[in-house]
């Protein structure tokens, strides 16, 4: 199955069921292998997934046939493990705190979706229609959105 696909995959999902969206973050390789019935989600399908999903949640546009190269860069700067590179691109998620309190506002979460509900796909390329959004939450978050979103356009 191509990024593409799936990427449109798992943004119909979350935008149809919000809770998804946490699924996603904590848990990338069976949520997508749940959304898409990819059995065996490589590596590679994850990272991108997650960056472009993450991208576009922003309100950047991506250029599918320069994902693959972006999603490696940024998976090497988070010890090579999607699950990290989710939390960083996400600002540590949409999960609950220790507390019990979302770790992003509703406010947050809901421009994000407005910004995956938005996006439109053609010829190879995304783009969010909604407000580009500061997601971080951690630090180097900016500099590494900054970075991809300058390969994403």
């Amino acid at each position: 199955m191509a990024i593409q696909e799936i990427v449109q995959q798992v943004i119909k999902a979350v935008t149809s069921d919000p809770s998804l969206l946490s699924d996603f973050i904590e848990h990338p390789y069976s949520t997508i292998s749940k959304l898409t019935g990819i059995e065996t989600v490589t590596k590679e399908q994850a990272a991108e997934a997650v960056t472009a999903t993450s991208a576009l949640a922003s309100g950047q546009s991506i250029d599918f046939s320069t994902l693959a190269s972006v999603a490696a860069k940024l998976l090497s700067k988070n010890d090579n493990s999607v699950h990290s590179l989710a939390t960083t691109l996400f600002g540590g998620g949409l999960k609950e705190t220790e507390e019990g309190t979302p770790a992003v506002s509703s406010d947050v979460k809901s421009k994000i979706l407005e910004n995956l509900v938005g996006v439109v796909f053609d010829k190879g390329e995304a783009q969010a229609s909604g407000p580009k959004i500061d997601l971080s939450d951690g630090f180097g978050l900016d500099d590494l959105m900054g970075l991809a979103g300058k390969f994403l356009k």
